[in-house]
């Protein structure tokens, strides 16, 4: 698994990219809601599941996908690819 800090900086490029550039990178800070603030659509919560498949390298687990686990970049981390909190649900 890559670093933290690299990992959360491809999430946030992906996040900008998603939302059209109408954020910008100083903006989206690593615990800024993403969903609620609207930076990202819930269509657009598929297209991050493959982002975070292809940064883990490996396929998500379905348990894994429960309410609040894409809060924001932080909460992503913590509950996809952190070692120590793969496949664990909610942080």
């Amino acid at each position: 698994m890559k670093p933290e800090a690299e990992v959360k900086e491809t999430l946030r490029a992906w996040i900008i990219k998603a939302n059209g550039g109408k954020i910008k990178p100083e903006e989206l800070l690593d615990d800024t809601p993403i969903i609620e603030e609207r930076i990202i659509t819930s269509l657009q919560i598929m297209d991050l599941i493959l982002q975070l498949e292809k940064i883990t390298g490996e396929p998500l687990d379905v348990e894994q996908l429960k309410p609040g686990v894409f809060k924001n970049i932080d909460t992503i981390y913590k509950n996809f690819c952190s070692e120590n909190n793969r496949g664990g649900g909610e942080a």
